[in-house]
């Protein structure tokens, strides 16, 4: 019988399809490194956030911002910061409820524009609601699968104000917080903010309450949310040798992303356990009081100082006074009856209206907020007491009194105008001063004012910029600050008083280096 025989060739092509593999294969889909900022309301998450904008170099960074008002103003403050920087608005509502629908969605498109130029961001900075347990966020940020996979998140920072912890451990109150307790426990780094409005003791007894709570916790104290940056990044500075630092601040510092992040393990047992603990800002209430007109000064400070609606637990947006017609501030209240007030001078904001976020555990309306800012006001006695303040403060060696020009189109009978330049040992020209030593007492008052209304006091300070002419004659604008004081406090030498022990520390820390002899030998 005939066998046919067949050669069979077993031999592979290993360039089969090769310039498609290689030259022509669809790019890795890239991996966006990521931060989650925690925090209770208050605290200074979105300070540090700004922070982060302000120093990030070259670094291309992306941030999603959760305001659980319906008004969005934190991502209209890291605008003015960050111009080229991608911004996600998840407002109206807490991050945990829309993991699913909106906030996933917003990163997947963030993702896939990424994608397209695959240089575009570098780093992805997640700020979550002051409302918001962040165990359900980490825990979706964590995903191996879907459209969560290619977040690597690398920290997760809890921003906690270092005197309220301290005060809460030291009343032993602390552990209530639920929301806190969740938010210090699931993080992997604490920042122990507004150390420069905590006492020395307090301050230690929040350090404290996090090595109760969290032991272990990698935690830091710091102002206004300024860190070094590769603290809550994992980056690091290229050409920076070792032992290498630079103290010029023009020079503009390069970061590169690391390509690991060593997740830390406290954090990945938390994550991974996915518990559900459900939702914990089922009791917080959020409405905006926005009447479309400048508000009263004095009603103002009646409203923040002693007439809030029970229950408040937050309040931020931008404000206009009727008695700086041409003026807009920044506004911020947070616990301890703390108030943060910066004047607009950017673009950012546009009207002379006001328009106020209030985070409650009440159910108040706006309507409420109107009839207390509709109050009626005794001029007359406002004008007394303004009169004698300013006279108060002409013969007070450590305030030199402001006045508005008459171009700008504010009531100086309604406002004491001055600034802080020394203490009645030094008492000079201020001028001289800046002349001789070079003192910034625009830097100064700003630091004066931010402390004034830090502290929690019973008056608000405005920040303003006031048009003056120096000796020589030369026009220039200086930081000065704006007061009215309150018709139930008529005990002037008290304020007066209060505000000199404040100053006392600005003041060493801005002249202290002066010699007490004004020869300038």
């Amino acid at each position: 019988s005939y066998v046919a025989t067949v050669e069979m060739d077993c031999s592979a092509n290993l360039f089969l399809r090769h310039e498609e593999k290689t030259a022509f294969r669809k790019p890795k889909k890239k991996t966006i490194p990521t931060v989650l900022i925690t925090g209770c309301l208050g605290a200074g998450k979105t300070t540090l956030v700004n922070h982060v904008l302000e120093s990030k170099g070259d670094l291309r960074v992306a941030v999603a911002v959760n305001d659980f008002s319906e008004k969005s103003f934190d991502t209209e403050m890291l605008r003015k910061n960050g111009r080229e920087t991608k911004m996600i608005d998840l407002s109206k509502g807490c991050i945990c409820c829309s993991l699913s629908d909106g906030f996933q969605n917003a990163v997947w498109e963030l993702l896939e524009e990424s994608d397209s130029n695959f240089e575009d961001v570098d780093y992805l900075i997640i700020e979550s609601s002051g409302v918001t347990d962040p165990l359900l966020v980490a825990a979706a940020l964590d995903q191996r699968f879907g459209k969560m996979s290619r977040i690597r998140l690398d920290h997760v920072v809890c921003v906690v104000d270092a005197e309220w912890l301290g005060m809460a451990w030291m009343h032993g109150h602390a552990n209530d917080n639920k929301l806190l307790m969740s938010q210090i426990k699931t993080a992997d780094l604490i920042l122990l903010n507004k150390v420069d409005l905590c006492p020395r003791e307090t301050l230690e007894l929040a350090k404290e309450a996090i090595k109760k709570v969290a032991p272990g916790m990698r935690f830091q104290p710091c102002c206004q949310g300024k860190v070094c940056l590769s603290v809550i990044l994992e980056v690091e500075i290229v050409g920076a040798g070792e032992g290498t630092v630079s103290h010029d601040p023009s020079d503009e510092v390069t970061y590169t992303v690391k390509n690991t992040c060593q997740l830390p393990s406290g954090r990945e047992v938390i994550t991974s356990s996915r518990e559900q603990s459900g939702s914990t800002h089922g009791s917080f209430i959020s409405y905006v009081f926005a009447p479309n007109r400048p508000v009263s000064f004095i009603a103002f400070q009646e409203h923040i100082q002693g007439m809030l609606p029970h229950g408040t637990k937050r309040i931020k947006g931008e404000i206009s006074f009727a008695e700086l017609p041409t003026s807009k501030f920044i506004f911020q209240w947070s616990g301890n009856n703390r108030v943060d007030l910066m004047e607009e001078t950017g673009s950012g904001m546009h009207g002379t209206s006001t328009s106020l976020a209030y985070i409650s555990e009440q159910d108040v309306s706006a309507k409420n907020v109107d009839e207390q800012f509709s109050m009626p006001i005794d001029s007359k006695a406002v004008q007394k007491l303004v009169m004698a303040m300013k006279v108060a403060l002409e013969d007070d060696p450590w305030f030199e009194v402001l006045k508005f020009p008459a171009s700008a189109q504010v009531s100086n009978d309604s406002l004491v105008v001055f600034r802080l330049i020394g203490s009645d040992e030094k008492a000079t020209n201020p001028y001289n001063l800046e002349r001789l030593y070079g003192i910034d007492f625009d830097a100064l008052n700003t630091e004066y004012v931010n402390l004034l209304n830090g502290r929690g006091g019973t008056h608000v300070f405005l920040p303003v910029r006031v048009q003056a002419i120096s000796p020589s004659g030369i026009p220039r604008t200086i930081q000065g600050l704006a007061w009215t004081p309150r018709i139930q406090c008529e005990d002037l030498s008290c304020c007066i008083q209060g505000m000199r022990d404040v100053a006392t520390g600005v003041c060493k820390r801005h002249l202290g280096h002066i010699r007490q002899c004004n020869c300038g030998f």
